[in-house]
């Protein structure tokens, strides 16, 4: 896994990716509770945080993911706050954890792209859970696409005290998959500049403060009725939706359970 979202951002991937963490974990609190769900394994757990909240929250918790960085970061916020889930470095193509699962989850868009992957996930998940297991993920919609928005730059900024996050993101759509490249700006804070001599202004920064890096990701649009075909084919069927705002997009949520 080597793209830098998973790698050198990792420290700041929680604090950028913008989603009404608490709100999320709320409704997928309530849905895992009202079917007595008491185990969940993550698929696609990238630094942890829904692992951790329902590890605090009394679930039994694992998390998978590809990027070793994600899952280091994810082992070390969770010695810090307390909670004892399990971390486990693995593709959600083929892992198979010890045990088996009333629960799983598959977040940030984390589905994959092409028909044959998406089977090829629907159908190692279908092994990690029990009959009647839950599996909750989000998809983006073709109904959200905000046409006006692509092939442009779109700016956003954090300020994390000593640093400052810059993302642009140019994307665009071919077919029915979002192509996007984002460019970070770390810039860090200094108070040890000092105005340069004559001779220096016009030379090149021995040293610098910023630090970029560009990064692809790519995102497929869903109708509902591709995710019950999909959902079929492999032994789920869809048994509800439920959407979270998010600015001037909305993050829509699908709710598969195994039927055999």
């Amino acid at each position: 896994m080597h793209r830098p979202l998973y790698n050198q951002l990792v420290a700041y991937y929680e604090s950028i990716e913008g989603r009404d963490w608490q709100g999320e974990i709320k409704l997928i609190t309530s849905f895992l509770r009202n079917h007595g769900s008491k185990s969940v394994v993550d698929l696609g757990c990238g630094t942890g945080y829904h692992v951790r909240a329902l590890a605090k929250l009394g679930f039994e918790a694992a998390g998978i993911d590809i990027s070793k960085q994600n899952i280091r970061f994810a082992r070390r916020r969770a010695k810090h706050e307390k909670v004892h889930p399990r971390f486990v470095v693995g593709s959600y193509y083929e892992c198979c954890p010890d045990g088996i699962f009333d629960a799983a989850l598959c977040l940030n868009w984390s589905i994959p792209v092409k028909d044959d992957e998406v089977k090829r996930f629907l159908d190692n998940t279908y092994s990690l859970l029990r009959p009647e297991g839950l599996l909750i993920f989000d998809y983006e919609r073709v109904s959200q696409i905000v046409w006006s928005d692509l092939g442009k730059a779109i700016t956003e900024s954090w300020d994390l005290g000593g640093k400052l996050i810059v993302r642009v993101s140019v994307g665009q759509v071919v077919s029915n998959v979002l192509y996007s490249k984002d460019i970070y700006i770390i810039y860090s804070k200094s108070s040890k500049l000092s105005a340069p001599s004559e001779p220096s202004r016009y030379q090149a920064p021995k040293g610098t403060h910023v630090q970029t890096y560009v990064d692809s990701s790519y995102v497929r649009f869903f109708s509902v009725s591709e995710i019950r075909d999909f959902a079929q084919h492999s032994g789920f069927k869809m048994i509800a939706t439920f959407m979270i705002p998010r600015k001037k997009y909305r993050r829509h949520y699908a709710v598969l359970m195994k039927t055999a």
